[in-house]
């Protein structure tokens, strides 16, 4: 079965079905360690730890993040 195929069969699955797999499929990767972050991650996340350090008050807070993201 190719990458395609099988994301099409996911996706033809019902949607909490779809998330119930997903999160499975994150718990098991999850439990083999921390994935591989490339060096592009690395230095994007340094950017914005500095940044953030360096004024505070320009960050969110998760709540805000979730809410934008979630809406809730």
């Amino acid at each position: 079965m190719t990458q395609n195929e099988l994301l099409a069969a996911i996706e033809a699955l019902p949607k909490e079905l779809q998330f119930a797999l997903a999160n499975s499929v994150l718990d098991r990767l999850a439990a083999e360690g921390p994935l591989p972050v490339s060096e592009q991650l690395k230095a994007e996340f340094l950017q914005r730890e500095e940044g953030f350090f360096s004024d505070p008050s320009k960050g969110e807070t998760w709540e805000a993040v979730r809410e934008e993201l979630f809406g809730k």
